[in-house]
């Protein structure tokens, strides 16, 4: 998929552009797989790591602290891949086609990744998904929300930009981020319980050590 991408030549205004999609993005089976608006152009536009060496980057590694959460362990990925600029050269909101045209790309990522909870991080991006697979979710009213969504938990966020604080302010987004990583830690939990239960199943269905398959029923006929 990566060389999919690298090639990708549907939006012109994105010619010249980093396709910021690589191994730097997180494992496929991350906790967590956040989804973001759009590369920045001080960003990831410049390391090909998603939110990194911005200030959105910084809230973003911020935040994720509060969620006790490493970069190792979650996949980050936008709803467009490349950095969409204006007329001067600033960072812009990708249009409709863009984000029509990074569709098929995103809901590959879907497809690839396993996290169990997928973050929405911003209204664009929350848009984004609805228009894969229709969650008729507002961010205003479904914020830190989790809601089943295509057999995951989809966890509507705020994006970490500086602009997004002004209707969403860093500490309420802290408090956001720690009710993501208690879900993301009890999914866990429940996923090892169940593993261990399936483990004692198993290992009481299966003979003991040097008795043969024959024997153990003729022993379990007799008690």
């Amino acid at each position: 998929m990566v060389e999919r991408v690298a090639s990708c030549r549907r939006c012109a205004a994105m010619e010249g552009r980093r396709r910021v999609l690589s191994e730097a993005n997180g494992p496929l089976d991350a906790l967590v797989l956040f989804v973001a608006e759009a590369p920045g152009r001080l960003g990831a536009d410049r390391t090909g790591i998603p939110l990194s060496h911005d200030r959105s980057g910084r809230n973003f590694e911020r935040l994720l602290v509060c969620a006790g959460l490493r970069r190792d362990q979650v996949f980050i990925t936008n709803a467009v891949l490349c950095n969409p600029r204006g007329p001067r050269g600033c960072n812009r909101p990708p249009s409709s086609v863009e984000l029509s045209n990074c569709a098929t790309h995103l809901r590959l990522q879907l497809e690839l990744v396993t996290a169990p909870v997928v973050a929405t991080l911003g209204l664009t991006a929350l848009r984004a998904l609805d228009s894969l697979d229709p969650h008729g979710l507002t961010l205003s009213e479904h914020v830190a929300e989790p809601i089943v969504w295509h057999g995951r938990i989809l966890f509507p966020l705020y994006h970490p930009s500086a602009q997004a604080m002004l209707h969403r302010p860093l500490a309420v987004q802290e408090q956001d981020y720690r009710a993501l990583g208690e879900l993301v830690r009890s999914l866990a939990a429940a996923t090892a319980a169940t593993a261990r239960s399936a483990q004692r199943r198993t290992s009481s269905a299966t003979p003991a050590a040097g008795i043969s398959t024959s024997e153990s029923h003729r022993m379990a006929s007799l008690s």
